[in-house]
């Protein structure tokens, strides 16, 4: 039986999945990526602090992107920012999410960070129940998009 295995991302073919996943998961939702957004995620994945591929079996299945934390221009090392998460939509409920975001609280790379936060649309109620069940809690912290929808700040806390 297939299983799911998490790993950091170092080769171009893995930029080139997770770039697929997360074009299938914004299609899912009705957004068609542009030739310009897609340069701009596949930057993000092969440039960022951290990112990790899901793969089960032998087919990708989920994404994470994180970088460390920045308020105000000041970086904290100490504190991981989830940049982006992404589910492929045959995989949607089978706990891909939450394991890439696991994974994120303990990376391959030995980075311990202390907290992670992430902004989500307040309507994206996948992502709030996934962050929710990830031990992510809401922060209080509102802003809008530049169309202005409402966003949301969570984090969660390593115990201890």
């Amino acid at each position: 039986m297939p299983r799911t295995v998490i790993t950091a991302i170092t080769e171009p073919a893995q930029v080139a999945a997770a770039v697929e996943v997360w074009a299938a998961a914004r299609e899912a939702v009705g957004g068609r990526p542009t030739p310009a957004r897609r340069a701009r995620v596949e930057a993000k994945v092969r440039d960022s602090g951290l990112a990790m591929l899901a793969t089960y079996g032998d087919k990708p299945a989920g994404m994470v992107v994180a970088e460390p934390y920045a308020e105000g221009g000041v970086v904290d090392p100490t504190c991981g920012h989830v940049a982006m998460v992404f589910v492929e939509p045959g995989y949607w409920g089978s706990g891909i999410g939450g394991a890439l975001l696991r994974a994120l609280q303990s990376p391959p790379d030995g980075t311990a960070w202390t907290r992670l936060s992430v902004w989500t649309r307040a309507t994206n109620r996948r992502a709030l129940r996934l962050y929710g069940s990830s031990g992510f809690v809401d922060t209080g912290d509102r802003s809008s998009l530049h169309e202005g929808e409402e966003i949301i700040r969570l984090e969660w806390r390593r115990p201890g």
